[in-house]
């Protein structure tokens, strides 16, 4: 009989773990161990495990299988050996009713921290044994599933299911219980990243885009100093906080889905704020310290990446420009002003102070004010839609779309003049315009290639499922 295809695809915010090894590899000793463990941290767990009676010979069937629901001291008569039967099988039909309750319940509760499946195997790669089980139990969403899966099978089951395990674990390794704990964890600290990204970029799209419309001076200040507040109360309690870094990546790809204003150098610049305070608390662990350069770097690059930008479109012609309106200045209306590197860094050294005091308060405040934390909740409560994407695909019209901004043109138009007026030959203008415009098509090209969901699926196939996870159930609230 050949293998069914899976009646329904597992949700990308599912983690899925293979426990792996032959038969008598302590695979069901491992999963009760997890189980019993997770239980004793006051975690809800749900599942079942497998019992095998007595062995023909090592590696073979046993005579008889019996099931074991958590939180019951039951056993229920699940396979009897039958050589007459394709498998050699009999199973029970009282059985199979009581799962399929158990199944259904599971649809009507809570999300299950942790589903326990022991074992998924030939039976279901036949359909049968737990696989009638699996519409329902896709359907419950639980956070984590721990199935166990002979070695030699696992390709199979992938296939079966459609989806490639996020991790697999072998029953002997020494570490076993404490990488599958570590997982367990794990997931609630993505989790919550998801959710600081998420709102965060909520943000942007609405305070930032608010801010920028109505031309608030100083607001690239304040929404940089907003980042660097959420990461600093994102990283609160992480095992880890150097993975604050991921939120901002989030926030970054939700910009980059916006459907008005300028989308690349605000997704540039706010991924850019991640990778630097990040860094900064990775370098130096999470203390005050740390904190308050992590924040300042998030204010200095907020002051200084647009004359970054400026400066790889525009080249040292914009230093020349900015040079001889100061000359002309100073000459026709007797007042000076100061060199372009000092009124670069007196902005970018006001900004760090600004944003750097900003996170430090965020530390000692230890939670977010009343007004960010309802942004939270509110990202938290929304329900996760089933599927993500169609809408993020943009066409070529919206990526030129960048190229109609009178912003964008601003500074060339501004440089341009003064090199003309100050009697630079029309041929070095022209070269300008080209590198401006060459630029920045490669620049507009790099960034539309980076699609959010792209970013979750890849980094899934690399193995970094916790990013995933917390990209992809941002994007799930951010379509819903």
């Amino acid at each position: 009989m050949s293998a069914p295809a899976a009646p329904v695809a597992l949700p990308s915010a599912t983690l899925l773990i293979a426990v792996t090894g032959g038969p008598g590899s302590s695979k069901t000793r491992l999963l009760a161990e997890l189980a019993t463990a997770q239980l004793g941290r006051g975690q809800r767990v749900e599942g079942m495990f497998a019992i095998a009676g007595k062995r023909r010979a090592p590696g073979a069937g046993a005579d008889e299988y019996w099931l074991r629901l958590l939180g019951g001291d039951t056993e229920l008569p699940w396979a009897t050996r039958d050589e007459a039967l394709s498998p050699p099988y009999f199973f029970e039909h009282g059985t199979m009713e009581k799962l399929q309750a158990w199944a259904e319940r599971l649809r009507d509760l809570p999300p299950a921290p942790l589903l326990i499946l022991d074992e998924f195997g030939k039976f279901e790669l036949r359909g049968l044994g737990l696989m009638p089980l699996w519409p329902a139990l896709v359907a419950a969403a639980p956070q984590v599933i721990v199935m166990a899966v002979r070695d030699e099978l696992l390709p199979e089951i992938e296939t079966l299911l459609g989806r490639k395990f996020d991790q697999c674990i072998p029953a002997q390794a020494p570490d076993a219980l404490t990488r599958l704990e570590l997982i367990c964890r794990d997931y609630g600290e993505w989790t919550r990243l998801g959710l600081f990204g998420g709102a965060a970029g909520g943000i942007e799209m609405t305070v930032g885009a608010a801010l920028h419309s109505a031309k608030i001076p100083l607001r690239g200040l304040a929404m940089s100093s907003l980042q660097a507040a959420m990461m600093v109360f994102a990283g609160l309690g992480l095992s880890q906080p150097g993975r604050v870094v991921w939120v901002p990546f989030i926030s970054g790809g939700l910009k980059a889905l916006s459907p008005g204003g300028s989308r690349v150098r605000p997704m540039i610049a706010i991924i850019m704020q991640g990778l630097l305070f990040g860094g900064a608390v990775q370098a130096f662990g999470w203390n005050f310290l740390a904190i308050g350069l992590g924040g300042a770097l998030v204010g200095a690059w907020a002051a200084l990446q647009g004359f970054l930008l400026q400066y790889l479109l525009l080249g040292d012609e914009l230093v020349r420009a900015y040079d001889t309106a100061v000359l002309w200045l100073a000459k026709h209306w007797q007042i000076s002003a100061p060199g372009l590197p000092w009124l670069v860094g007196a902005w970018a050294v006001l900004h760090a102070s600004v944003a750097g005091g900003v996170a430090v308060t965020a530390w000692y405040l230890r939670r977010p004010p009343v007004a960010l934390q309802n942004i939270i909740d509110r990202e938290k409560a929304r329900s996760p839609a089933a599927t993500v994407g169609g809408p993020e695909r943009p066409g070529w019209a919206r990526r030129l779309r960048e190229f109609g901004r009178w912003q964008f043109w601003l500074p060339l138009l501004v440089v341009a003049a003064i090199l003309l007026g100050s009697g630079r030959p029309w041929e070095t203008v022209a070269w300008l315009m080209l590198r401006f415009f060459a630029v920045a098509c490669v620049l507009i090209a790099l960034v539309s290639l980076l699609r959010p969901a792209r970013w979750a699926e890849l980094l899934r196939q690399r193995g970094w499922w916790g990013p995933a996870l917390a990209m992809s159930g941002a994007l799930r609230r951010r379509d819903k």
